[in-house]
């Protein structure tokens, strides 16, 4: 059976969770680990604040499954370092939007994904055990990542990342802006 992780994004603040499951509800778990600053940590998960911000689907083995996420999962930074004068505009916010600004972990998420990607490419982690794809004679199982908006996969490439050539990219179908259509996503849970 093929596993999915699911990365949820805040409609209001665009904080993100990275899930293993396709609930954001039980995301609450991980708040601790993946929003290190607690001021900053929402105290209640509104379903209906969260939408799907990614998909990524195939994983064939559990350690793979596991091994993405816990990478994944990590607080990322920035795709691009930010200038002098980014840093300098940041510091003349006012505390609210100085505190809206903090919370925005869309880019940086999307960036962790991919380095994420990128290392389990590095150090060989596939999808399918190499031994597995042997034995049923096919070439590597693709990871397909489901976008909600799919400008991040060529922002990711603009900041010189390159996505693995395991990778692939689709649409990520939505009704009433978060429950997931696609029908290969409705088998991806665990």
């Amino acid at each position: 059976m093929s596993r999915a992780l699911y990365f949820f994004r805040n409609i209001r603040t665009k904080q993100v969770l990275a899930c293993p499951s396709p609930s954001v509800m039980s995301a609450v778990s991980y708040i601790n680990t993946q929003i290190t600053n607690p001021a900053l940590r929402p105290t209640v998960i509104r379903p209906d604040h969260w939408t799907p911000l990614v998909v990524v689907s195939g994983f064939e083995s559990e350690q793979a499954h596991a091994d993405a996420f816990t990478l994944a999962a990590q607080p990322g930074h920035p795709l691009t370092p930010p200038t002098a004068d980014e840093k300098r505009q940041h510091a003349l916010l006012t505390r609210p939007n100085k505190r809206l600004a903090e919370m925005d972990m869309v880019e940086r998420q999307v960036a962790q994904l991919a380095r994420a990607l990128v290392y389990m490419d590095a150090v060989g982690s596939r999808a399918v055990p190499s031994s597995a794809q042997e034995e049923k004679g096919s070439s590597q199982q693709k990871i397909k990542l489901f976008w909600e908006d799919d400008q991040w996969i060529g922002k990711v490439q603009d900041a010189g990342l390159s996505w693995p050539k395991w990778v692939e990219h689709d649409k990520l179908e939505l009704k009433r802006g978060n429950v997931i259509t696609n029908k290969e996503l409705r088998h991806s849970a665990q």
